[in-house]
């Protein structure tokens, strides 16, 4: 959730978890970003969930790397996509991406050479099929680690050759396996049992969610391990993590208790701080066509009870340049597409239809020369956070200037902006303060869900 991101201290992760993934997704089906009332806000927006038994997950570990380590037993399993036979191999192994493929340099120092389109499956050892689709499979003593984490079930090596020869790395793991290692990224290991609960249940559906989407759409991989869905640090033996994935094993959350939608998947979206006022999905991520379920009625912004004034991010205040200011957002439009991109020096930013619980759906920025643009709060922050082409001088962003959420005030004097801020990240679905609140209140994950989710249902998918 993320973005999975969080307060000054160690705090939760996953804050902005999904956008970049879901105006991919658009832009890749030429959808178009709406806001609004949707049909579809009362239907179902996916087909249902058929689950027989605990399904696994594909996560990307590694993204565009010029090279991989895999430690792990002293013999490892190599299988090729190209070939019939595994062999097995003396650990450890070394990955390197080339324009002609891939190459594997085992502790002998041989190596062997991959043609590209050829991907490598690593096992930690010789498993049965029930092995591998178990979460008690794989132990920490013949797990794989790769650079130094330790990760469950077994990897992919995916040379990317027509890319400047660098390689994905994909760690394909039981789902019950993979929970506890996103648990412990997420939330303060000294939280509530019951805020594990309810994170599990959220994260559980979120993958769910994206594994069929990523699989429907012929995707190599589910999930990224990073913020842009929820966060994931490897195998985890956090006692309160992996007793929480077991007290809710297979409990998912679905877009209404009744019905055909009761059993077709929310996609669960959550970040740290709500700050008291939650966003609407149909505000700030694509609702059309593929992307429908963002319409879905459980992710849409109503009053509810929050308990997140204990986040060091449930106010926060920032003093930015309008120079500094005024230059991201330029570079962000020209990176997106939008017509901020032609903004001239920045005069103001006035938030404008709130909703329900009084967060802003829309800010109208204003240039000196009196043109206006209107961006979505997620738009905003990102623009003001944007390190990308056209910011080069600027001073870096960091946890004490940035826009922690789309939910601000901004006042300009004297050539500063002051940003009085509210939470910490999209404001979507689950707060995990409040979970954290929730629970040392005496609410079970139960109770919780139905407050982050209203008119949703639950249901054990496995």
């Amino acid at each position: 959730m993320p973005r999975p991101t969080s307060t000054s201290s160690p705090a939760p992760t996953a804050t902005a978890p999904l956008l970049p993934r879901l105006l991919g997704l658009a832009l890749a089906l030429g959808l178009a970003v709406l806001s609004g009332c949707s049909a579809f806000e009362s239907k179902p927006t996916g087909r249902p969930v058929v689950l027989r038994e605990e399904p696994d997950i594909r996560v990307r570990l590694k993204k565009n790397a010029l090279s991989a380590r895999v430690d792990g037993p002293a013999r490892m399993i190599v299988r090729a996509s190209t070939l019939v036979r595994a062999e097995a191999v003396q650990g450890p192994l070394t990955f390197r991406g080339t324009v002609n493929g891939m190459v594997m340099t085992d502790a002998s120092g041989r190596e062997r050479s991959f043609a590209p389109g050829t991907d490598v499956e690593i096992l930690p050892r010789e498993m049965t099929e029930a092995e591998r689709r178990s979460s008690d499979g794989y132990k920490p003593g013949d797990a794989l680690v790769l650079d130094g984490d330790t990760n469950p079930g077994f990897l992919v090596i995916h040379p990317k050759s027509d890319q400047g020869g660098v390689i994905d790395v994909i760690g394909v793991m039981p789902i019950e396996a993979y929970l506890p290692g996103v648990l412990s990224k997420e939330l303060f290991a000294t939280w509530p049992r019951q805020a594990f609960e309810a994170q599990a249940v959220a994260a559980r559906t979120y993958a769910l969610h994206e594994r069929d989407r990523s699989r429907r759409l012929g995707e190599l991989f589910d999930v990224e391990s990073t913020t842009k869905d929820q966060v994931f640090g490897g195998l985890s033996s956090l006692p309160v993590a992996v007793e929480a994935a077991r007290a809710t094993r297979g409990m998912v959350v679905t877009e209404s208790d009744s019905g055909y939608a009761s059993r077709v998947l929310l996609r669960t979206y959550y970040s740290s701080t709500c700050g008291g006022e939650q966003t609407s999905a149909r505000d700030i991520f694509p609702i059309t066509g593929a992307s429908n379920f963002n319409a879905a009625k459980p992710l849409q912004a109503q009053r509810r009870e929050h308990f997140c004034q204990s986040s060091t991010r449930y106010r926060w205040l920032v003093t930015r340049s309008v120079d500094d200011l005024t230059l991201r957002l330029r570079a962000f439009g020209n990176q997106t597409g939008l017509s901020i991109r032609s903004i001239g020096r920045l005069k103001s930013v006035e938030g404008a239809d709130p909703n329900v619980t009084g967060r802003p759906t829309r800010y109208i920025v204003t240039d000196d020369q009196g043109r206006t643009f209107r961006l979505s709060p997620e738009e905003l922050r990102n623009a003001a956070n944007f390190a990308g082409p056209g910011t080069t001088g600027l001073a870096p962003i960091t946890a004490e200037n940035r826009f922690n959420s789309g939910n601000v005030e901004i006042t300009i004097a004297a050539g500063d902006a002051r940003i009085a801020g509210k939470g910490f990240g999209h404001g979507v679905g689950m707060c995990q303060f409040c979970a954290k609140g929730m629970a040392e209140a005496g609410w079970d994950w139960p109770r919780m869900m139905r407050a982050f989710y209203p008119t949703s249902g639950t249901m054990k998918a496995y």
